[in-house]
């Protein structure tokens, strides 16, 4: 059984202090903890749908414009 849900990135604010110095970043991530690239998120945007395949355990995430701009389906298995 596969299950999705569309999901938005969060935005979040990051400092750190190196030597004395203190540095500040933005990143992104989306539930579960996983991170996404800021270059994907100037490309494709903040949404994306997260699909989950109880059978194998494999999550696959696609961006949700790549999703209505191509006309992506279903997640590619990887055992193909």
């Amino acid at each position: 059984m596969v299950r999705d849900r569309h999901v938005k990135a969060k935005e979040l604010k990051g400092k750190k202090d190196v030597n004395g110095k203190l540095y500040e970043y933005d990143y992104y991530t989306l539930p579960l903890n996983i991170y996404v690239k800021k270059h994907v998120i100037e490309k494709f945007g903040k949404d994306f749908i997260v699909e989950v395949d109880d059978n194998s355990g494999v999550i696959c995430i696609k961006p949700k414009a790549l999703e209505d701009f191509i006309g992506i389906t279903k997640c590619p298995s990887p055992w193909a």
